[in-house]
């Protein structure tokens, strides 16, 4: 009994050592199982946060795209737009080089223009020479004006050959003044075409005729003078149509 009683004594400090240690080691054990769930804790807010991150990501990401795809769409709508006025420009800039080169051709002809038809008034019948001259002084300004297109400047040129080739096939009567005897007078004109010009004085007293062979004004004579008045009356359609006696000479160079 001795010996057992020593044993127990002996075996006591020994258990008490081992039960101590079993302590310790489960004590470390839930220590890192409590630690392994607060690590595992931080790790799955960690995971809740990178998913939210990445659903943000990922729509602006989306939203990205799609803007890129519609930006894409336009940018190449407006590149083609833009290749078009590149192409309209450059055909643009070869029309202004084949005007240029029309303009070297048709300038100097239009100038030719006018000047023929200056030396034509001047040579015809001295009918409304103010206003015949006027117009063609206007045309000369008109050459001479950057604001105005050649076709412009053309198109009037036309028009007042239109006007001057009108003049040969229309009757008309118009009032201005003549010098006789070196007194400016009023008178009534009269115009058959280009074929008569006669005047008679407003008073009636005085009239005259244009004599294309000496290309000066003559004295009518009562015949003449008659008939210009009658001429006159059917001219501002004060008297229907009749027939009327006109002086015409023909061209002694002929």
């Amino acid at each position: 009994m001795k010996y057992i009683y020593i044993m127990a004594v002996i075996c006591l400090p020994i258990f008490a050592q081992e039960n101590t240690k079993d302590s310790n080691l489960v004590l470390d054990s839930i220590n890192l199982s409590t630690s392994s769930i607060e690590k595992s804790g931080l790790t799955q807010e960690q995971i809740v946060r990178l998913d939210e991150q990445t659903r943000i990501l990922l729509a602006d990401y989306q939203s990205t795209t799609k803007e890129y795809e519609s930006l894409k769409l336009y940018n190449d709508q407006v590149q083609k737009i833009i290749n078009s006025q590149i192409n309209e420009i450059e055909n643009i800039i070869l029309k202004i080089d084949e005007l240029d080169k029309t303009n070297q051709r048709i300038v100097p002809f239009m100038l030719r223009m006018i000047d023929g038809l200056e030396n034509f008034i001047q040579l015809d019948l001295p009918f409304l020479l103010n206003e015949r001259t006027s117009r063609v002084d206007n045309l000369k300004v008109t050459m001479d004006r950057g604001d105005v297109s050649t076709s412009e400047k053309f198109r009037l040129i036309i028009e007042a050959y239109k006007t001057e080739l009108e003049y040969g096939r229309t009757i008309e009567s118009y009032r201005d003044n003549i010098t006789i005897n070196n007194v400016e007078t009023s008178a009534d004109f009269l115009r058959i075409g280009r074929v008569a010009l006669t005047y008679l004085t407003v008073d009636g007293s005085k009239g005259g005729y244009w004599d294309t062979n000496s290309s000066s004004w003559e004295k009518s004579t009562s015949s003449i003078k008659r008939s210009t008045a009658d001429a006159l009356k059917v001219a501002s359609k004060q008297a229907p149509p009749a027939l009327i006696k006109i002086p015409v000479y023909r061209d002694t160079n002929e």
